[in-house]
């Protein structure tokens, strides 16, 4: 074999190992990101607010169990925000009606709200 067509030939090599290289390297990066991403999520930081109930309607859609056994409140917070959170007929809740709910602060940054 002559020394240019080696050198070609191995230049060749070379770059497809690079390219897995660089593919393998892609692939860990975006699974650590994933999981980062997941982790985050799974930190939750929960505190209880005080809020009153505005409204109370129907839950909407869902399983028919849940339809008939749940309630969608929303409720204003203390601290001026809205939430919206499902409860469970037998609670009972009213309108007017001074409530604590649990605030759920993810390491993502979303938040939600279940009844307490």
């Amino acid at each position: 074999m002559r020394e240019e067509v080696r050198q070609k030939f191995e230049r060749e090599v070379r770059k497809q190992w690079i390219a897995r290289g660089a593919m393998a390297a892609g692939f860990l990066v975006v699974m650590a990101a994933a999981l980062w991403f997941t982790d985050l999520d799974a930190h939750v930081e929960k505190r209880q607010v005080a809020g009153v109930i505005e409204k109370i309607s129907p839950l909407p859609g869902g399983m028919p169990q849940a339809v008939q056994n749940g309630l969608s409140v929303d409720v204003k917070l203390a601290d001026g925000r809205h939430a919206v959170v499902i409860a469970e007929k037998s609670a009972i809740p009213s309108v007017g009606t001074e409530v604590a709910i649990v605030e759920h602060v993810h390491g993502s940054g979303r938040t939600t709200f279940s009844w307490k």
